[in-house]
């Protein structure tokens, strides 16, 4: 039986580099585009984190020099207006959370091309995301999706924790452990140990669904802050039992063909190429790791990695992601129309890198 399951895995891991060349064609497209065209936003900023995570497997300087084309597009603003925490904010959500990640993606850039205006816009956010640098926290320290909603949005874990942990200060990397584990209390169901959307905690309202991209951001959290986390940290087997936890609730509710849906354990849902791509960078990295062992995690990511490439890739363009998404019932999620977006590039092309590193 030994043999027989090794040599599956075998075959599975080479049915996933037969896409490798699609996961190249997809970061060749994308800087295709005009770097203009992407503002300073959360879905940018995952799509361009995926882009250096494309530039850390290949060392293919076209990459590189593709983000700082971008990034000089942001270095001379207005911190205050980067964070839209000026005395008239021109949107709703002050300090909004997804104004964090560019950072992430530019940390990443800094750390192979260095520069005081790299390293300035990275601080000048993370100071911000930091404990009394202005970003909202509840009472017991998690970060809230913006100033005055009072709610823990998974979506924020992703948008401050890689932030976090890539400041390589122990003191970072613990805060975004503390993250993690501090949204683990009202929102990773007993029952299944996912993760639900939303909590609320002036309420103490929860949203009703186990969204798949959220738990996406959730897995995705947890593995780039356990790489920065040591392992003598008191947080660090809590860390490992919630992402153990998400594994067994993952495992049951993957279809046949590798997909996992929009709404996790809801059939009626439709399968979703960002929440599915996640949920493989995740697997793939804690067990590389040694989170998780390989032979629970690596399968089944393959087979998402797999599914995604078969039916929502082509001509470099990542296709069935989900747009925005705010907490709601069942049936607001099923609405939301599909498409391609950059948080679903950005996501394709993570979990791409980790699987070209299993080679």
């Amino acid at each position: 039986m030994r043999f027989v399951s090794l040599f599956l895995g075998v075959l599975t891991l080479a049915s996933a580099e037969n896409y490798v060349h699609q996961w190249r064609a997809v970061a060749d497209r994308l800087i295709q585009t005009p770097p203009e065209s992407y503002p300073f936003n959360w879905g940018e900023g995952v799509q361009q984190i995926g882009l250096m995570k494309v530039y850390e497997r290949t060392h293919d300087p076209k990459y590189a020099d593709y983000m700082e084309r971008w990034t000089a597009l942001y270095t001379t603003k207005n911190l205050r207006d980067l964070l839209d925490t000026q005395p008239k904010p021109r949107t709703g959500r002050p300090g909004y959370c997804g104004y964090w990640s560019p950072a992430t993606a530019i940390a990443y850039l800094n750390k192979v091309r260095p520069k005081p205006e790299y390293q300035s816009l990275v601080e000048g956010i993370r100071n911000f995301v930091r404990p009394g640098g202005g970003a909202e926290r509840s009472p017991t320290g998690a970060l809230g999706h913006w100033i005055g909603s009072h709610q823990l949005w998974v979506d924020t874990l992703y948008m401050a924790c890689p932030l976090l942990a890539a400041s390589g200060k122990p003191s970072d990397a613990s805060d975004a452990a503390h993250q993690i584990l501090e949204y683990a209390k009202p929102l990773q169901d007993d029952k299944t140990g996912l993760f639900y959307h939303m909590w609320d905690w002036q309420t103490t309202q929860r949203s009703p669904s186990l969204w798949g991209r959220g738990n996406g951001w959730v897995l995705m959290s947890i593995a780039d802050t356990m790489e920065a986390l040591p392992k003598s940290d008191p947080q660090y087997a809590k860390l490992k039992k919630v992402a153990a936890r998400m594994l067994a609730g993952l495992t049951k509710t993957q279809d046949q063909d590798g997909m996992w849906h929009t709404i996790l354990d809801d059939k009626a849902s439709y399968p979703e190429a960002s929440a599915t791509s996640m949920v493989a960078y995740g697997l793939l990295k804690l067990s590389r790791l040694g989170v998780l062992t390989k032979k629970e995690a690596i399968p089944p990511a393959l087979r998402a990695w797999t599914a995604v490439n078969q039916y929502y890739v082509k001509d470099g363009v990542v296709t069935g992601v989900s747009a925005g998404t705010d907490p709601g019932k069942a049936d607001k999620y099923k609405q939301i129309r599909q498409g391609s977006q950059t948080w679903g590039t950005g996501a394709y092309l993570m979990v791409g890198s980790e699987v070209d590193g299993l080679r």
